[in-house]
């Protein structure tokens, strides 16, 4: 199958060019935009499909929808509908056509959760490591759909089988029932992985944006049970500090390196993302009364014992402040951390699968990390 909307040249120059740098002690691996080296240039797949919203007549009036939204005392229904909105589309086209897919309901207590299990239509000997995908959207939004080409990938080019589960959001329900799914969701995987060729100590948690939060607390309570069920973790963009979020998100302008021909677009959606944010607080739409807590925003956490660590984002992350810092963290409390930096993209990239060269290149990255740590 090949649908892609841009050229293995492309993709192949993203990997050729990339480069390591240091900031504050952190090894940074950047991989580039593939057509250019310009400075302060946005991706001009990414660019195309942000500007019409943030210029214009149609910029002007999601400003003030946006303004509108954060004076009305952050209703949090309508500000979960309104993400909804955002983030239930399918960016993916597909291109993967070598993976089985399967959906089954598992149960713990009272409790049922959908599950899709992805498992390569060309069986290999032995037992495959086990790839527990979890789809952000704000802790609101989001569905297996949304990333459903991101886990056939991950499956196609590394061999392993996957798991995903539909677990339930805020606000209709509140903390912690999708975090239960979740870490139940991965218990299930431990004690089931043999039925669907996986090997159950051979577990990578991965997941984006919120996913990525529900990923690395998984990962996080593991440790602090002392069950070890998890070995490796790979999390895309996530958001790992509730408690700060909008203080972090100020500081990303004062380090953003931005083009004159590009600071329209820019500025505008990270002041989209600020207002949409911060009323409701992501503490309100999970119904925490403190947002402090490790298994909410983990970055404030005791971090020793974690598992190995991959992150990636993009350059112009609105979550890039607080992911350098959990970086930061992880490595000083001597967990093993490799952080990874997309030039000329923002937050939510990687389930543009076909779409985005880097979407690409991300996910064999992950795949890359899982197997180094799990072969």
């Amino acid at each position: 199958m090949e649908n892609r909307k841009y050229t293995i040249e492309a993709l192949d120059a993203i990997k050729r060019r990339e480069y390591w740098i240091k900031e504050q002690d952190l090894d940074i691996l950047v991989k580039p935009i593939p057509e250019t080296d310009e400075a302060g240039a946005m991706d001009p797949r990414f660019y195309e499909s942000v500007a019409p919203m943030m210029k214009g007549f149609k910029g002007a009036l999601v400003k003030l929808v946006m303004k509108v939204g954060s004076k009305s005392g952050g209703n949090i229904q309508k500000g979960a509908k309104q993400m909804r909105r955002m983030m239930n589309g399918i960016k993916s086209v597909p291109i993967i056509d070598t993976v089985n897919v399967r959906e089954e309901t598992i149960r713990y207590d009272s409790v049922s959760v959908s599950i899709r299990i992805y498992t390569p239509k060309e069986k290999k000997e032995g037992l495959a490591p086990v790839f527990y995908y979890i789809h952000g959207g704000g802790f609101v939004a989001g569905s297996m759909d949304v990333v459903d080409e991101m886990c056939k990938l991950v499956v196609e080019k590394t061999g392993c089988v996957a798991v995903q589960p539909e677990y339930r959001l805020a606000p209709e329900n509140p903390y912690p029932n999708g975090f239960d799914d979740c870490y139940n969701v991965l218990k299930w995987i431990y004690t089931h992985a043999e039925e669907f060729g996986g090997d159950h100590e051979k577990i990578c948690i991965s997941g984006d944006s919120a996913g990525g939060n529900l990923a690395t607390v998984c990962a996080m309570k593991d440790r602090d049970e002392g069950t070890h069920m998890v070995k490796v973790q790979a999390l895309l963009y996530p958001t790992v500090d509730a408690a700060h979020m909008e203080e972090n998100m100020k500081k990303n302008k004062e380090i953003y390196e931005i083009s004159e021909k590009y600071s329209t677009v820019l500025n505008g959606m990270l002041d989209m993302m600020g207002s949409s944010l911060s009323k409701p607080t992501l503490g309100e739409y999970l119904g925490v009364p403190d947002d402090t807590i490790p298994y909410v925003s983990p970055s404030l956490g005791n971090l020793k014992g974690m598992p190995p660590t991959l992150i990636l984002l993009g350059e112009y992350d609105f979550l890039r402040v607080e992911d350098d810092i959990f970086a930061g963290r992880l490595k000083k409390a001597g967990t093993e951390v490799k952080l990874i930096r997309y030039k000329g993209l923002s937050h939510g990239f990687a389930d543009q699968v076909g779409v985005m060269p880097q979407a690409e290149d991300a996910l064999q990255e992950i795949g890359s990390f899982m197997m180094e740590h799990l072969s």
